[in-house]
């Protein structure tokens, strides 16, 4: 029976691992995956009796599922900071479902702005942090990530959006990569689709993949089950000026998440490392080969599908000349379940031109864990880490409501480097999206939290979109020659 079960459910993802659910989970679980199985189309594997299966897995499942949450150091951060609850209307709005967060400064504007799309309402709006002036750029349908750039080259930045086209997963081809263009005048945006017809587009990137001298984009399509893939858009925009994006599909899996652009080998091309979700739960580097042709290469894998990717950043977290890969596990929104594996890692870059190049660290058990950032908070020279998660009200096991679970987190960098976790909210996890930005020019990194409250939320969780952590460390440390 083992071995039958480990070709039929391991044929297309990991085995599921018993101790991935409670004993009173997997009669729902392997049922679950049979429908998968059926809706697939495929009829080329041998199905195992199912009830023969469910007793496979009670048998070697725990009673309960243990989980261990994050706890504070016993040595003090060297910093406090001052929570703010951040909104820009008066009138009641409906719960927020915040999904972009970007800092820069608009065409006709000396400052930098917030720019924060928004699911439950569909707009892309500007805040003016310190004046409260905000300002709706565009009204789309779900927008997800926001990326700045300079897509015409004429040093006017205006925004590439992912736009999901739904708010909950689902196969359509109502996704979008959206322009938004810089007008002449003020804070003046053009809506300009730059590809059109796909699943839900979850993150865009711009850059010169091609090195012709103009941005393209990397569109990550997550799609659901039938729809997915990661796509290049050529920029072939033509002498006149006339937008045109020839797209070339790099990848055709359904789930990825997040795609940030390095060049991992230092050969003058940009790669990209991706975040694939779902069944997969990989973190994968494609290398740049030119000519619009990119070779996968596997860096790491989850241990089965239950591990719930959340968020991937590139970074040289340990100083030493290289970038390493931090990623969050918590992602409990596709069965409300969330399970003991969640929390936050760091792929340590040791020598990415070998297959066991990146070393692999735990740094943190936690629910939900769903995004990390990385930024200098204390002033002493090395990357600190900011972490968020985000869970469902109704999430299970139930006696997951009833705990305390950390909703915001840094993990100072100490020598070594090890990581001392400080627990800096313990409100309900409800922060999908994070950002390290200056906003009060004070020489210090404040932080910005986007709450989503809207997948099962009520009345009651109408709240700020943001929060922001405003960084006293100058009053904390006394010296302002610290940072």
């Amino acid at each position: 029976m083992e071995e039958h079960i480990r070709r039929f459910c391991g044929d297309c993802h990991a085995v599921p691992q018993p101790e991935s659910f409670p004993r009173d989970r997997w009669a729902e679980e392997v049922r679950i995956g049979y429908q998968q199985y059926v809706r697939s189309g495929r009829d080329d594997l041998t199905p195992p009796p199912i009830a023969e299966v469910v007793d496979y897995y009670r048998k070697r499942a725990p009673d309960k599922l243990v989980f261990h949450l994050p706890q504070d150091s016993a040595q003090n951060l060297p910093l406090s900071f001052r929570r703010e609850d951040v909104d820009w209307e008066e009138r009641p709005r409906v719960a927020p479902a915040v999904s972009g967060l970007a800092y820069h400064k608009l065409p006709g504007s000396d400052q930098p702005w917030l720019v924060i799309s928004d699911m439950a309402t569909g707009t892309i709006t500007a805040l003016n942090i310190r004046s409260r002036q905000s300002r709706v750029l565009a009204r789309l349908q779900f927008p997800c990530r926001i990326e700045p750039c300079d897509l015409e080259g004429n040093g006017r930045v205006g925004f590439v959006v992912a736009e999901l086209g739904s708010f909950f997963a689902m196969d359509h081809h109502d996704g979008k990569v959206i322009w938004l263009r810089p007008e002449e005048m003020g804070l003046q945006f053009r809506v300009i689709p730059l590809a059109e017809g796909l699943g839900r587009v979850a993150d865009v990137r711009v850059a010169d993949f091609d090195c012709d001298g103009d941005p393209d984009v990397l569109v990550a399509e997550f799609g659901h089950y039938r729809t997915g893939g990661i796509l290049l858009l050529e920029n072939e925009t033509t002498k006149e000026g006339q937008l045109r994006f020839v797209p070339h599909r790099l990848d055709h899996r359904p789930g990825t998440i997040h795609i940030p652009v390095t060049d991992l080998n230092a050969d003058g091309r940009p790669d990209f490392v991706a975040l694939i979700s779902n069944e997969w739960e990989a973190v994968e580097w494609f290398v740049n080969l030119g000519n619009n042709r990119f070779l996968c290469r596997p860096l790491w894998r989850g241990p089965d599908l239950t591990f719930g990717s959340s968020g991937l950043e590139l970074v040289d977290l340990d100083g030493d000349g290289d970038t390493d890969i931090l990623f969050t596990n918590g992602d409990s929104f596709d069965n409300l379940y969330a399970n003991p594996s969640h929390g936050v890692q760091w792929l340590e870059n040791r020598n990415s031109e070998s297959p066991e190049g990146f070393h692999y660290h735990r740094l943190l058990d936690w629910p939900g864990a769903y995004r990390a950032v990385t930024g200098d908070l204390d002033g002493d020279g090395d990357l600190d880490i900011v972490a968020s998660a985000w869970l469902p009200k109704s999430v299970r096991p139930q006696e997951l409501q009833r705990m305390e679970i950390p909703s915001l987190i840094i993990l100072e960098q100490k020598p070594g480097p090890t990581f001392s976790c400080h627990i800096v909210d313990r409100s309900w996890p409800q922060f999908p999206i994070l950002l390290l930005a200056d906003l009060d020019e004070d020489g210090d990194l404040d932080i910005v939290a986007g709450r989503h409250s809207g997948l099962d939320g009520g009345a009651s969780d109408v709240a700020a979109p943001l929060c922001v952590y405003w960084n006293e460390m100058k009053s904390v440390a006394g010296s302002p020659g610290k940072h």
